[in-house]
């Protein structure tokens, strides 16, 4: 809510990336229904014209890429001018704001807020954005189908979200602690910079240079400890999420198989929700993984919003002098 301000202004982009979304997501289900008529109709009753079968799948999947497309440059669209607004706007302030600033933060920190922060968090953000919004929709989608195939079934797969759910809760926290102290190390480090850069002159006349190796080498390490960390939690998304949905895909396996033996469930219809099922784990693999950039998205713009927000201005003042000499 607090960064729609910036963005509102492009909503063509954000209903046109909405609805190539959502055609996108519409598609998926399609893959395995098509595979089930074909092995039904095709391998078993041998009446679908050969023809028919490239024409199925080329135009499938060419309604699915122009969709993805249309849907990336729509959000890279409304990324660019809510980033451009909203520098605009940390600059105004910038210009305007009361003195006392200028000493409470440096200035490789006002500029690593202002140029980096901001475009690496909408960067961020707009990818997360995309993907939640198409995984989402696909998943949706495939759940829907699979639930029109066999609900009884379905139901195993949906025993994956609460663990799913209760893992991303568990790492997101620790994805925004980290952010903040990279984020602060690495205003230190560049502060290191700044001093020797602009204060070479001092550094050399009082041959501190040793001590501010030790300084900057010391940044450094911290800065690497925390990226592991970072690397640690995202890392460990991935191996939890697969085992959770490789747990529901045996299980969804052996009462599939359980079934065709009672029931006579036709082959198409097995390889088609098997399909579908196995089409849900990458999607959910993504959601899970997306509690990463979303979490540094927010955590690097917070700042320049901060900046915006709580800042305030010099509204003016006045200056008397009692003595004047010269």
């Amino acid at each position: 809510m607090r960064l729609w301000p910036y963005f509102s202004s492009a909503k063509t982009g954000i209903a046109l990336a909405a609805v190539s979304t959502l055609i996108g997501a519409l598609t998926e289900p399609l893959i395995p229904a098509l595979l089930k008529t074909l092995l039904d109709r095709g391998f078993a009753e041998g009446n679908i014209a050969l023809w028919m079968v490239p024409v199925a799948l080329m135009g499938l999947f060419g309604i699915r890429g122009l969709a993805g497309f249309t849907a990336q440059y729509a959000l890279s669209y409304t990324a660019s001018l809510g980033l451009l607004n909203l520098r605009r706007a940390m600059f105004l302030k910038l210009n305007e704001a009361q003195m006392t600033l200028f000493a409470r933060q440096s200035a490789s920190k006002l500029s690593n807020t202002l140029v980096y922060e901001v475009q690496n968090g909408s960067q961020l953000l707009v990818t997360a954005f995309l993907t939640l919004t198409k995984d989402s929709l696909a998943v949706l989608a495939l759940l829907g189908y699979l639930l029109y195939l066999n609900w009884k079934l379905t139901l195993i797969v949906l025993t994956v979200f609460p663990g799913l759910i209760l893992i991303m809760r568990v790492l997101s926290r620790r994805f925004y602690k980290l952010t903040r102290d990279s984020q602060h190390a690495t205003d230190e480090l560049a502060y290191v910079v700044e001093e020797n850069a602009l204060a070479h002159r001092m550094v050399r006349l009082h041959g501190a240079q040793q001590r501010q190796t030790l300084r900057f080498d010391g940044l450094s390490v911290a800065l690497r400890r925390l990226a592991l960390k970072s690397t640690v939690a995202t890392a460990a998304m991935t191996p939890l999420t697969q085992l959770l949905a490789s747990a529901a895909l045996s299980a969804v396996i052996a009462v599939a198989l359980w079934q065709s033996n009672t029931s006579g469930v036709s082959v198409g219809n097995f390889v088609a929700f098997v399909t579908a099922m196995l089409m849900l784990i990458t999607p959910i693999r993504h959601l899970a993984e997306i509690a990463a950039p979303i979490t540094r998205g927010l955590a690097a713009l917070e700042r320049g919003l901060d900046l915006i927000e709580n800042t305030p201005e010099q509204m003016g003042g006045t200056h008397a002098v009692e003595r004047v000499d010269g």
